[in-house]
């Protein structure tokens, strides 16, 4: 099927849009938590999915890659891998605050912020599954402007 050039670049146009604000999403997000391995570990432990071995690392780890995620999506390098991550992420951020409130779990989701008064809501895992979606459009999308790496499209 052959697509006009205008709807092809409109999508191009969108992605790129929403390529730059998933990656600003995660860049925004990473803020409070890097350097910040400690209290992010109490907000871990509350989400009860991890093994304790592995709340420590998952703490360190965890505010780094949406970091570089962010960036590499803001800069348009690697961008579908990038996206492809940040959607990982979002799915797995949505399946667990899902998790934890059908349980009735009362608890910080630490998305933007570690403050304890962000408490999870069901708009909490809508906002995700929003983040999800745009970054699945990135994701499928054949191509994006101004990417870093200049990758043939596929």
């Amino acid at each position: 099927m052959i697509v006009p050039k205008a709807s092809t670049d409109r999508q191009a146009v969108l992605a790129t849009l929403l390529r730059l604000a998933c990656g600003l999403v995660f860049l925004y997000a990473s803020q409070d938590k890097l350097g910040e391995a400690e209290k992010f570990t109490g907000i871990l432990k509350e989400y009860h999915i991890l093994p304790p071995v592995l709340i420590p690392l998952s703490a360190a780890v965890l505010p780094w890659l949406e970091f570089f995620i962010g960036a590499c999506l803001v800069a348009g390098f690697k961008w579908r891998g990038a996206a492809l991550l940040f959607c990982g992420l979002m799915g797995l951020y949505s399946l667990a605050l899902s998790w934890n409130l059908l349980q009735g779990v009362e608890m910080n989701c630490g998305c933007f912020s570690m403050d304890s008064t962000e408490k999870t809501t069901w708009l909490s895992v809508l906002r995700d599954a929003g983040f999800f979606s745009m970054g699945f459009f990135v994701l499928v999308t054949p191509r994006t402007y101004f990417p870093l790496d200049r990758s043939p499209r596929p």
